[in-house]
């Protein structure tokens, strides 16, 4: 069922989620759509259909009144901190200097609203943890990303992240996880249907 309030509506266009790590897959909210890029972050409409989408894969709990009262100053955050996370992560596969800036960007969202381990043991019930934060929602969901991103750059996980190589898409994904050299089977198809073309137009001159 649709959402009734506006806010937690599905906007027109909205990327494809590919199930990548979650700061590639905070990084793949710019995405290419009829040939032109397009940033579903760019309003709090888009920016809640984000959160909501993927707030089955946060730690941090998301209530709908958090995604309700998203404000412009909240997207210029997530914004500011996807675009520095992009850079970090293109510098990241080519192996590049990264922008002193960016990385100070991410150290200091991650620095903010440090989430504690909550004890949950009550009864016959075995006992589990949450984690919790002083924080509000949408803060401590920015530190989350980023913790995870910072993990991500550092080695700490499997992951590892490519661009992909298809004509016009700017989306990253995760190599491990099956070798491909494409976010999609659909970018797989246009690729090679490039190369196609390249190798007849090459084969004429």
């Amino acid at each position: 069922m649709m959402p009734s309030d506006p806010r937690l509506s599905v906007p027109a266009d909205v990327p494809p989620l590919h199930g990548e790590p979650l700061p590639l897959e905070f990084a793949n909210t710019v995405f290419p759509v009829r040939g032109e890029h397009r940033d579903i972050l760019d309003s709090p409409e888009g920016l809640a259909w984000w959160l909501g989408a993927c707030r089955s894969r946060l730690t941090t709990p998301l209530p709908d009144s958090a995604l309700r009262g998203i404000r412009a100053a909240d997207v210029d955050c997530f914004v500011m901190l996807r675009d520095a996370a992009r850079r970090l992560v293109d510098a990241h596969i080519h192996d590049s200097p990264p922008d002193a800036w960016d990385v100070a960007q991410i150290n200091r969202v991650s620095s903010v609203g440090r989430p504690w381990l909550l004890l949950r043991w009550s009864g016959e019930a075995r006992p589990s943890s949450l984690e919790v934060s002083a924080a509000p929602p949408l803060v401590a969901v920015q530190a989350e990303i980023a913790h995870a991103l910072i993990t991500l750059l550092c080695g700490a996980t499997d992951v590892e992240p490519r661009a992909c190589r298809a004509p016009g898409c700017v989306f990253f994904f995760d190599h491990a996880r099956s070798r491909r050299e494409w976010c999609s089977t659909g970018c797989g198809n246009r690729a090679r249907v490039a190369r196609h073309y390249a190798r007849r137009q090459h084969k004429r001159v």
